[in-house]
């Protein structure tokens, strides 16, 4: 039977989540009975889901590179200090098993979103880096699946240094897949000849599996759907963050005053627990709040396809929440930052829908709100028709056939 391991990822963000549930998906498709690991670095309940979690964090990490699970007396010391200083108990006995898990395993495959890029510091690059070193150094093979890099211009003193690394490592494997033009750019670059251009494998792949496929028991829970054509705001926290804070506190509150004055059925549905603390600022003084219903509560990510799916539009800046609404011919308007926002839109004829939060024009969103309001039907068809070409081949299929 075939083993793999999936690292990179975060159950507790939705994005990340469904890539993986995606790559564990389609890697049972094409291989049938084979076991697919995550090494995770955040995750609540591993006993809830139908497959096996890893904890592969800032504790796991340096104790497999000082290779602690080879001594198993300094293995258990070292996880019970762990465990007491933190007042966790999930390392215990996860180095063996993840040490097991490295040695048995056919190939890694990487499904982090975006870690090698200026956008962050570098040490989320270095923890890249590190899973590629611990690739090989079990001598396995390891693909990194699409994702973000780029750009790289920290512009501190060993920015030369460090992507000097960047290349040796990255020669390492067998593929690179960049979700983007930039990425692609930037990484050939350097010289690495192993990188291709992807889509995002959420969006790519025709399949995703259904909420009762990931967990170990069926969920009791009951999902709070909207009506159907209706429309959904997404907000998204990293837009204050990265924009002027107030000013996109404004504009998040005048495209809930300009929908509700076009007698949309409106919705604010949070994907992620981090941007729940904004519902009630956002909706402050905003004309007719009272008919806003908001979407709240935990879902995983075949359940947020579902319920997107029921808008006739959204109005997002979560890059996977736009993902769960194209893959229904769900268009967006969407409030960027980066490229990856740009590239996406591109794929479906959506560019004249994003737009910069860093350089907000209020009034230009608010007129492609009401365009959008007037022609979704056609932008879905377009979508809808996009679609097809962009799920024509699955790079999950084209990244086994390079083991």
């Amino acid at each position: 039977m075939k083993k793999f391991i999936v690292t990179g990822v975060q159950m507790k963000n939705k994005g990340s989540q469904a890539m993986f549930f995606t790559l564990r998906h389609h890697l049972k498709l094409i291989y049938g009975d084979c076991e697919v690991l995550g090494f995770a670095n955040k995750y609540d309940c591993p006993e809830v889901y139908s497959f096996t979690l890893l904890p592969h964090d800032d504790f796991t990490r340096p104790a497999l590179k000082l290779g602690l699970q080879k001594v198993p007396v300094l293995a258990s010391t070292a996880t019970l200090l762990a465990s007491r200083i933190r007042k966790k108990d999930k390392w215990n006995g996860k180095l063996v098993e993840m040490d097991e898990a490295l040695r048995e395993a056919d190939a890694i495959f990487d499904a982090s979103g975006y870690t090698l890029g200026s956008g962050w510091p570098k040490g989320g690059g270095r923890r890249l880096l590190e899973t590629v070193r611990l690739a090989k150094t079990y001598k396995k093979k390891i693909i990194l699946m699409p994702q973000s890099f780029g750009p790289f211009d920290w512009g501190e003193s060993d920015d030369a240094a460090f992507l000097d690394e960047v290349k040796k490592e990255l020669s390492y494997c067998t593929k690179i897949y960049a979700r983007e033009k930039e990425g692609y750019e930037c990484l050939t670059s350097l010289g690495l000849t192993n990188v291709e251009l992807s889509a995002d494998m959420v969006i790519r792949e025709k399949a995703f599996p259904k909420a009762n496929d990931i967990y170990a028991t069926p969920r009791a829970d009951e999902i709070e759907y909207p009506e159907r054509n209706s429309v959904g705001l997404i907000i998204n926290e990293n837009v204050l963050r990265i924009g002027d804070s107030q000013s996109s506190l404004d504009l998040y509150r005048n495209i809930l005053e300009r929908l509700v004055k076009n007698g949309e059925k409106v919705y604010i549905l949070n994907t992620s627990g981090a941007d729940t603390h904004l519902v009630e600022s956002v909706l402050r003084g905003v004309p007719g709040k009272e008919s806003i219903k908001i979407i709240s509560g935990e879902y995983s990510s075949p359940e947020l396809i579902d319920i997107i799916s029921r808008f006739k539009f959204i109005v997002a800046s979560r890059y996977h929440s736009i993902i769960f609404g194209y893959r229904s011919s769900v268009p967006a308007v969407i409030l960027g930052w980066a490229t990856k926002y740009i590239d996406l839109a591109e794929h479906f004829g959506q560019e004249e829908y994003v737009f910069d939060i860093r350089e907000v024009d209020a009034d230009q969103i608010l007129k492609k709100i009401d365009k959008m309001s007037a022609n979704c039907g056609a932008e879905s068809r377009r979508i809808g028709e996009r679609l097809d070409k962009v799920q024509g081949s699955s790079v999950i299929l084209e990244a086994t056939q390079a083991l």
